[in-house]
């Protein structure tokens, strides 16, 4: 009898110390959640990076509550918990209005506190959403709009501004650099979906945080972080999937790998992907299709008018980092990034007709690479002049070419450009009291560009050197300091205010061995001043109203000074040394409203006012107004501070609990905006948005969605867009214009079990053949998309 009380008691001892354990998952994913708040009457704790929590100090508590920013909170007992084998499932809140964001200030803070009007897409979203691209993700989360040139690229448009006029920022380091042109821009694609964490949009002008560039808004960009231990061993992570997709027959493979100690801690991360031709849609214009294309100088016709040939590329993403935190002052992070394409066809200039046959032979970007070390140390203290330093040195290394050869001919132009990058960004904090921080800073960018133009020959003679794209050896370099401001006037109202001082160069040599420049030399000096007011104002916890003043301003760089290039066919852009920064001052208001958990609401309004806008206009060299450039007698044009444009637009999103599995999720966007000569802006977008009715339980989640996009009539084009016909539908009166289209759509997913995951996607379900506005490529047909992630 003794021996069997002993047992039980034993027995007893090993089931209550496994109770001891808590757990604390995603309800859908089931990843752990860290930093959960579990607290009772007398105890309380947080999640580890595990998701667990020691309950030895809570065992005489008979009831729990679980709170966490980004989920629903939940009481449960302990007999209840005990049932559930003390895992504990928690949801996502779909309308909270708290949540973390760090691209309004470089750092984190609360949603409630900033006067911008931000969007965010965290990592359990960007797995929902499967994107092929980063250009893909932004297009599914309302307010940006996504134009393609050709399948590999993806430039988004904000407020009715893009390229050049957006700025995008990884990690806290700015991609912009000496090149971007004005003109519609393909970089996103270089960072990988698969490595992102958070993704956040901050809608306007951010020159204060972030200097040139930033007029329409900041896309700020997060990659995964290396995850150190919380316990004396040592913490391994293991994530990969593969995915297939119809349309255009992508193969991709991902893997990434965390290996953390409590103060070491390593990230790994490796993508591939792969892509056929793509198929359009069976329904719509027939002036989208395909017929023909060249191949070894012959015409050639297309068995299957819907695909696009000459749009296939592929890609490879690499990233490696490294974090130390020696101890709770310290924290040192090194980043490596690689992205490396291979060569991208340009499409939307492959089916460009001359004399009535195709124009040119060979267009294709050559591989698009880019390299970065970034080295981050943040430095927490009591110091007199801050509380927290951040440090951030970064190095990029870009290439890009460009190259092109007309039908028939032997000559294959080549312009290959390079770019080294150097930031310096120096970010501190100071609490001065409860209601009263400080936020500023240093900036310094620098830039060194490589430029250089050749002919290669088809019959084997040797190359001759030809026209850069820009001044070889040209530079840029930006030096600038900002401060911010908040005061917390009650636990109601929050005044932001800060202000920016920029001091941007450029310079550079014209090379007259092409062209007879009128100078030989470039060197320009810009200092801008800008500055920005909000208020952040909660009546009740479930409203907030904001309200926001700001300036922002783009100083010129190498490619609107001192590029040559065709711009379309028969127009030709020369240089501009003259050209001077471009300023917006815009206003906005927001409304934001959360309803018991239940629903949530956001309505945004603005006003932008553009002013001394760069654009391109008729110009003369020497002189001249037409030119001989590529064997074409082309019309001279050149960048000019010669307009000014009226923005305004708004958006509506709503998020609704049905019931406890049924939700839905909508937004709307629409701008409008014309110049100083009452034209169309050129990337204002048509009316934008989509619907979403979803259904979700701890294992599986159903998405039908609707994306739709308005019509732009032939009136309401720029001008610029209306000389590209051949990219646009023809409307009755035999003139192009961009129509309406819908596209229904759905995905699934569902979790097999602890460590595997199935996700079906449906796009386009009814085929619809449709090209989204001022893009050069037709949108996918109905695809099919397969991925299988596991976590190991």
């Amino acid at each position: 009898m003794a021996k069997l009380i002993v047992l039980c008691m034993l027995l007893f001892i090993v089931f209550e110390s496994r109770a001891q354990k808590l757990v604390v998952v995603d309800a859908q994913s089931g990843h752990p959640i860290e930093g959960v708040i579990v607290h009772s009457i007398k105890n309380n704790g947080i999640t580890d990076s595990h998701g667990t929590l020691d309950l030895t100090n809570f065992q005489s508590d008979s009831l729990f509550h679980f709170t966490h920013t980004a989920y629903l909170n939940l009481q449960i007992t302990r007999h209840s918990l005990s049932q559930n084998n003390f895992v504990v499932s928690l949801k996502e809140d779909p309308v909270k209005l708290d949540e973390v964001v760090v691209s309004a200030n470089r750092r984190a803070q609360s949603r409630l506190e900033v006067p911008q009007q931000i969007i965010s897409i965290n990592q359990q979203e960007i797995a929902r959403t499967n994107p092929q691209t980063t250009a893909d993700l932004l297009d599914s989360k309302g307010g940006v709009f996504i134009q393609k040139s050709q399948l590999g690229g993806g430039s988004p448009m904000i407020r009715g501004l893009s390229a050049n006029r957006l700025l995008l920022v990884v990690d806290g380091i700015r991609m912009n650099n000496a090149i971007y042109r004005n003109g519609n821009l393909q970089n996103v694609i270089s960072l990988d979906a698969a490595s992102l964490e958070q993704t956040e949009v901050i809608f306007g002008p951010g020159s204060v945080m972030y200097g040139s560039d930033a007029l329409g808004g900041v896309l700020h960009f997060k990659t995964l972080s290396p995850k150190l231990s919380t316990s004396s061993n040592y913490k391994q992570a293991r994530n990969a999937f593969v995915r297939y997709a119809s349309a255009n027959f992508e193969k991709t493979v991902h893997a990434d790998f965390n290996f953390g100690t409590d103060q070491l801690a390593s990230l790994t991360s490796l993508t591939f992907s792969d892509f056929d031709d793509l198929l359009m849609g069976k329904h719509g214009p027939e002036s989208y299709l395909r017929p023909e294309y060249v191949e070894d100088d012959k015409i050639l016709s297309n068995d299957n008018t819907r695909k696009q040939i000459q749009t296939g590329y592929s890609q490879f993403n690499f990233m490696q980092k490294f974090r130390y935190r020696p101890n709770s002052k310290w924290d040192f992070n090194y980043a490596f990034h690689w992205s490396a394409t291979s060569d991208i066809p340009r499409y939307d200039r492959l089916i460009q007709y001359s004399n009535e046959q195709l124009k040119y032979a060979e267009w294709f970007y050559g591989p698009q690479k880019w390299k970065l070390h970034a080295f981050d140390t943040q430095w927490t203290t009591n110091a007199f002049l801050f509380d927290q330093a951040r440090l951030l040195i970064g190095w990029q290394a870009y290439d890009e070419s460009r190259n092109d050869r007309r039908l028939a001919s032997k000559e294959l132009t080549k312009r290959k450009e390079h770019l080294d990058i150097l930031t310096l960004n120096l970010d501190l904090d100071k609490q001065i009291d409860q209601n009263n921080t400080l936020f500023y800073g240093f900036e310094g960018n620098f830039n060194w560009v490589q430029s250089e133009g050749e002919i290669d020959f088809t019959n084997d003679s040797p190359s001759i050197p030809t026209s850069s794209r820009y001044p070889d050896g040209s530079k840029t370099s930006s030096i600038a300091a900002y401060a911010s401001y908040k005061l917390s006037v009650s636990n109601r109202f929050i005044l932001n205010a800060g202000s920016r001082l920029s001091v941007n160069q450029l310079s550079g040599t014209f090379d007259k061995r092409f062209f007879d420049f009128p100078d030989d030399e470039f060197t320009n000096t810009h200092t801008a001043l800008t500055g920005n007011l909000g208020f952040v104002f909660h009546p009740t916890p479930q409203w907030q109203l904001n309200a926001a003043i700001s300036t922002g301003f783009r100083s010129p760089n190498i490619d609107d000074v001192a590029k040559v290039f065709d711009s379309s066919p028969g127009n030709v852009i020369v240089p501009n040394p003259d050209l001077k920064p471009e300023y917006v001052r815009n206003f906005e208001i927001g409304i934001l409203r959360s309803i018991k958990n239940l629903a949530r609401f956001e309505l945004n309004f603005y006003y932008t006012y553009l002013n001394n806008a760069m654009v391109r206009r008729p110009y003369q060299l020497n002189g001249q107004d037409s030119i001989w450039y590529e064997n074409e007698l082309s019309q001279v044009e050149a960048l000019v501070n010669a307009d000014y444009a009226n923005i305004y637009g708004g958006d509506f999103s709503m998020e609704w609990i049905l019931a406890p599995q049924w939700k839905t999720r909508s937004t709307i966007t629409t701008t409008w905006g014309k110049d100083s000569e009452k034209q169309p802006v050129r990337h204002v977008a048509p009316i934008f948005g989509s619907s979403h009715l979803i259904y979700q339980t701890t294992r599986q989640s159903f998405d039908l969605y609707l994306r739709f996009n308005g019509e732009l009539s032939h009136d309401k084009l720029a001008s610029s867009e209306q000389d590209k016909a051949y990219l646009y539908a023809t409307d009755e009166n035999g003139q192009p214009y961009s129509p309406g289209w819908a596209t229904i759509n759905l995905k699934a997913n569902t979790q097999l079990n602890a460590n595997y995951q199935l996700s079906i996607g449906i796009e386009n379900i009814l085929n619809k053949r449709y090209r989204p506005y001022s893009s050069g490529i037709v949108a996918p047909g109905q695809q099919v998309i397969l991925t299988f992630r596991a976590v190991l």
